[in-house]
Formats: C-alpha cells, structure tokens, sequence
C-alpha cells in the first residue's frame, strides 16, 4: 500500500497544488503516469514542514562566523551548546535528549519521506516495460523515478550532516524492521553511486514543464557535488562504535584510513576527513560541469532589469535575485526551492530569516521574529563597502508595524533587539503582503546556480586547475561589484588569502551565502570549525576592548563600527518620492538627509501600508503616513559625540543614539555599563568549545543526539557523550 498526502495550494507554482486519495492500492497508483506521481507530490509536500520550522532556522543558522541565532534560549537548546552555548545544562553529557527542542521530528520527516521514495522507485523498477523506459530516457516515468532517487539522497545527506551515522535503507529492504546504524561514509557513497545512475534519467529545468519546485536534472548535479564533497570532507565521528574507526568502510566494505585533525577519548569522538578525499572531488566534477555548461533552464542572475518612475536606482543583480523570491517568483538561478504554502501559518523564511518587525498579527508589516540574525564584523569588516551584495544580506533597521521603520538595537533577543540583522527576505517588498504574521509564501531556496558555480571552483582548486578555479570563482565574485573596480576587488581578495585560490573561493563563500544557512557545513567539512570557534570568540572579544576604549572599531577596509550614530524619522516620500529603497545610487553627499535615508540601501518601508490596511478592513489611521524612513548618519564612520559635526546634525533634529554602546551598556540611551551584557556579547557565542579544546586539539560536537524516542525504539544508543535512555 502507498500511503499519498494531500498536497497544500503553495504561493508560487502549482506543482504541489493536485489532490490525491488518502490510501490507493500500489497497483492502482503505479498504473499510470498521473496517479504516480502523487506519491512524490506526497513526499515533497511532507519535507517541506522540516524546513519551516526548527531544523535551518533554529539549528542550521547557528555555530558559524557569519549566521547566528537571536533568541539566545533556542540557541542553548537547539545548538546543543556543546560549540555554541555556555549553560552548564547544555553541555553534551548534560543535554536533555528528550527535550522538545530537539528537532527530532525531522528525523522521522526524512525517514518517512525515504520510505515513500523507496516505494516510487521499487514500484518503477518493477513496471513492465521499465527497460524502454531507462532506454528512451530522459522521460515521464523515468524522471518520475530520478525524483525519488534524488529526494532519498537529499533526505540521507540531511541525515548524515546532522547525525552522522544513521539507520540505512533502500528500496531493497522495504517492509524490513532494520534497528542498526550503518556508517556514513557508506551510505554516503552508495547515494553518491545511486545518483550518477538517476541523474541521466531526469529532466533538466524547463523541460516538460519543470521548474525550480521539482528536483531537475539540474538539481541532481548540484546534489552530486554536495555529497561528493561532504564525502571528501572533515566530520566527527565516533569510536565508541565496534571496530572504532574501523567501524566506517567504503561501499565495497574495505576499511577506510583517515586523515585525523583532533580527538576527544572521553566522548568517543574523532574529527577528520578519509585520506581519499580528493578523490570525491575529481568524481563530483563531471557533473558540476554539467551543471555550470550545460545549464539548461537555468543561469547566473547577471543583469538586473528593474526601473520605475519614481527614481530609484537598481543595477544589482544580486538584489533583484532576491527581490523575485521575495515576490514569490521563481528566478532563472534557482535550482531547487522547497514550495512554501501561504495559508495556514506555516511560512517562515520571512518570519525567521526575514527584516525584523515588531508587529503583532495582523499589523503593517506583521511580527518577523528575525530569529537568523548576523554579527557587526560582518557587515563592517567582512563586507567590502562596494560590495553589493552587503545590504542585501545584513542590515540595521527593522519595522514598527504601523509602517515606520525603526534602528535595531543590541538587546540579543528577537524581532528588532538584534543588533545586525538579514536582509534578503523583507516583507514590505512583497506586492500584496498578508498583514497576518507567517503568510508570506515566500520559497525556502535550497540550491541556486551560484553554489554550482562555486562548487565547481572550489573541485578545480583541490585538483591544482587554478585557471579553471579562477575562471568560476570570478563569475560569482564580478557580478557583487561595479565594472571599474571587479579587478582591483578581485585582487584584494587573493591578496587577503595569500594567493590560495581555494580559500578564495572558500572565502566568496562566505560572502555570498550569509543567512542561507550554507557556512557552518562549510566550516565543519573543510575542517575549520575548531579554528573559527576559538578565533571568531577571540576576535569579539578584542572588538568589544577596542570599541569601550575608542568609541569606535577599526576594520582593515576602512570601515568603523560606532558606538553611537545619529538617527531621525523623515518623510521620505516627500525627500525621495517612495518609502521603499533599492540600490543606493552613486554621488551621495555624507551628512545629507538624502544620504541618510539612501546608505545603507535596501531598507525603507512599503510604499503603500495604507492601501494593504484599507483592504483589510482597517482604518488609514493605523498606518503612519508621514515620517515613514529612518535617515542614519556616522554608521560607518565615528562622530564624535562632543564634536561640532554631532551638534550640528543634533541641531537637524538627529538623535544620538546608541549603537555599538548597545553591546555593553543599558538602558534605553545606553546610559550605564553593565557587566553582564558585555559578557554576552564577547564571550557567549560559540564558547561551548573552549580555548583549552582547541588547544587540546579536541574533535568538535557540532551533531545532534537522537532524541529518547528513537533510542527506545530502535534500542541504538547515542555517541558523542550525549545521554541514552538505554544506556
């Protein structure tokens, strides 16, 4: 029996938007294309719930230099804070397993979601006319049945890069009670050897139809490369296991040597990556080729074609990347989006990952918790200040909810008390936003073409192709830059590497993925995660001496993070004629209302909240309409709070308000220093793995236990140091 879910309406395309009967007989299913494919449409539709909820946006989004998580008890508990907590009763061999943070219902998502594929893909396998199916490939039944290989190989690297070694099953063991771990560097390649085989079989994006919200052939490219490269790269593992590290084999069962980073004996665990691993990368290369050449559908958003009367300036193609998700429409570089339904309350990539709000539900915009949020060394000192994709990605003001918008403050909690916060999902920019918090529709995007491009560099750099590398890495690099300086920009960029186009392209990484959840499996597979624990804690620290003593932060790029700025509300309509801002034009005079309200770009509020309240059924009156914009002045540059410069622009009607003085004061002018708060600030993040573990070398915890549940019901028992039931 296949067992089909009802697919939900989802905001952009209809792909999931068919019904199907509860319980069919398989052979009624499988009796024809149409009434097929309902059990994937059942298994996307069931995946989708584990990525609006606490897998990426409580878990993913923290542990790393760049993403972090605001509201600090979720950090504690989801983080296992082990790498990224300090409570006592997060520490591992504390942790409660059976505590309702833990996302252990997406390990039972992905396990039901890998049955259903392996009942798609036995079912195929067992047509009768399957052999002129695979012969005349790519076709409806053979990609039909390259989706569910693809989603099975999805939901097993999900598995793998959570929990390491995990129950392994396939279509071959369907209707078997399997209750033992199989190791990951086997399962890794058996999926690796399953979708080299799937791959040809699927359609590429735009053929027959396909678009961004079905695994494409496109799709399986990319996934090749992330499983090629999780394969090649550092993980802990565990040798509490029979064998120790014997216990880990490849797919013929031949012993695996590794190269080992560190070690930590009192909780069985070892952080290193197999002596193989460059291997994975010349094995991942065909198919990424594949994936940049030959795209099909797909293509890098290069150009940004927006205009409109009312003077604003556009030309960033990252942006206006962006900007579709945003709007709910799939653009050419999406390679796979997981469809977000809008009705139900379950959109939360605006509401977790998006510009904060303070709003309630209904209100304009609605509450956005910005759960995701960033640090103050990214957007001053990671971030080039021509770089265009900085705005885009972390920013510094969110929204009242009547419409005005409002400076975030360094208070480590949620919605506007942040301190940086992501950029790249906003409500006000959507054209018809729903006033009710958790409705946005907007897409969660999986894989775009961007991380093909630069997976591709990244396998030229490990095989010592540099020119090939360089080739890649400057597709990604040049479109974040205005044509007179990509050069000179590029070559700063080598310059701040050494010249190792690797770390190069692991460094445009960094860049280009900032709350896209992407960074932390970066650090953790290239095995730099101990490094950045101990030296991102160090580098905070440092920062918060140096901004009490002066006032301000240096960064090498000229930038200096404040511990005061100079803000007032405008009418912008009237200064700029719209609320709402884009690309912050060249030419700008400092210390202009203009240039206050333009940099940084990419904030402003809707232009028209009052139309959406009227629609509502609410008074105008609800929405501000007059001094809507917040004009920021000394952002990036140190005023001195005594200087002529700061009486002048006090003198404007500007206020003095604390910025970086929020990270260690209190108070709502930031009148007192307070202790604790500067403590949090420099010491709380990621200071679950100590200066002493690192200099002990100790391998890293960055997985997830399994939860008392599935312990007791498989009889397995956790590694790592955590708790077992069973134990």
């Amino acid at each position: 029996m296949v067992v089909l879910a009802g697919a939900s309406v989802v905001s952009c395309q209809n792909f999931l938007s068919a019904s199907s009967p509860s319980t069919v007989d398989a052979n009624f299913v499988f009796s024809s294309y149409e009434t097929a494919k309902t059990a994937m449409y059942g298994a996307y539709n069931q995946v989708t719930g584990a990525y609006t909820s606490g897998l990426p946006t409580n878990f993913d989004d923290i542990g790393s230099d760049t993403d972090r998580c605001s509201v600090g008890l979720i950090a504690a508990l989801v983080g296992a804070s082990q790498l990224y907590g300090g409570q006592s009763a997060y520490l591992v061999e504390n942790y409660n397993i059976n505590d309702g943070s833990v996302p252990g219902g997406n390990w039972n998502t992905f396990y039901s979601a890998i049955n259903r594929c392996n009942q798609v893909i036995a079912n195929i396998l067992s047509l009768e006319d399957y052999d002129n199916i695979i012969a005349t490939a790519p076709n409806d039944w053979s990609d039909l049945l390259g989706q569910a290989y693809a989603m099975r190989a999805t939901m097993y690297l999900e598995l793998v890069r959570h929990w390491g070694d995990v129950i392994y099953y396939t279509e071959n063991e369907l209707g078997q009670d399997i209750k033992e771990l199989t190791n990951r560097d086997f399962i890794l390649e058996s999926e690796i050897a399953a979708m080299e085989k799937a791959e040809k079989l699927m359609y590429a994006m735009d053929e027959n139809n396909h678009l961004p919200d079905q695994m494409t052939r496109n799709y399986a490219d990319g996934l090749i490369g992330r499983l090629c490269f999780w394969a090649a790269g550092f993980q802990t593992r565990r040798t509490d296991l029979e064998g120790g590290l014997g216990f880990y084999t490849d797919i013929n069962g031949n012993p695996i040597s590794f190269e080992t980073w560190g070690e930590d004996p009192a909780r069985n665990a070892s952080y290193g990556r197999r002596s193989d691993w460059k291997s994975f990368y010349a094995r991942a290369i065909p198919y990424l080729e594949k994936g940049v050449n030959s795209p099909a559908g797909v293509s890098l958003t290069t150009v940004d074609p927006r205009s409109d009367s009312q003077g604003r300036t556009y030309g960033n193609p990252f942006q206006y990347y962006f900007d579709q998700v945003t709007k709910q429409v799939m653009p050419d570089e999406s390679v796979f989006e997981w469809s977000i339904k809008e009705q139900g309350g379950g959109s939360r990539i605006a509401y977790n990952f998006g510009r904060g709000s303070n709003g309630g539900s209904p209100a304009y915009p609605p509450k956005a918790n910005a759960q995701t949020c960033s640090y103050p060394a990214i957007l001053y000192g990671m971030f080039d200040p021509q770089d265009m994709r900085r705005d885009v990605s972390v920013n510094v003001t969110g929204s009242t909810g009547n419409g005005v918008e409002i400076i975030y403050n360094y208070a480590l909690s949620n919605k506007i008390t942040i301190g940086i916060g992501m950029n790249k999902y906003d409500l006000n920019r959507q054209v018809n936003p729903d006033a009710r918090q958790l409705y946005s529709g907007i897409n969660y995007v999986y894989m775009r073409q961007a991380d093909i491009i630069l997976m591709l560099a990244e396998a030229y750099a490990v095989g010592g192709d540099t020119g090939k590398a360089t080739t890649e890495l400057r597709k990604i690099h040049d479109r974040a830059f205005p044509a007179a300086v990509r050069d000179a920009k590029f070559n700063e960029l080598l310059k701040s590497v050494n010249n190792d186009i690797f770390e190069a392209v692991i460094e445009e990484r960094r860049l280009e993925f900032v709350g896209e959840t992407n960074r932390r499996f970066d650090l953790i597979r290239t095995g730099k995660l101990p490094q950045v624990a101990y030296g991102f804690r160090k580098q905070l620290k440092d920062q918060m001496a140096e901004l009490r003593a002066n006032g301000y932060v240096q960064f090498d790029n000229g930038n200096q993070f404040p511990a005061w700025i100079w803000t007032k509300t405008m009418n912008a309509k009237d200064v700029l004629g719209y609320r709402l801002t884009m690309q912050t034009p060249d030419g700008l005079v400092e210390g202009t209302d203009e240039y206050g309200l333009l940099v940084p770009g990419w904030r402003g509020q809707h232009d028209d909240w009052v139309s959406v309240a009227v629609e509502d059924g609410k008074a105008a009156s609800t929405i501000i309409q007059d001094n809507t914009n917040l004009a920021i002045q000394g952002l990036f540059r140190y005023i001195d709070p005594a200087s002529a410069e700061a009486a002048a622009l006090e003198a404007r009607g500007y206020k003095k308000t604390p910025w970086g003085a929020c990270t260690y004061t209190k108070g709502s002018k930031g009148e007192e220093y307070d202790s604790a708060v500067e403590a949090q600030w420099s010491s709380e993040f990621m200071c679950g793995y100590t200066d002493a573990d690192y200099a002990a070398k100790k391998a890293p915890i960055y997985l997830m236990p399994m939860n008392e549940t599935t312990c007791l019901t498989t009889g397995l028992k956790n590694g790592y140091g955590f708790k077992s039931p069973n134990s």
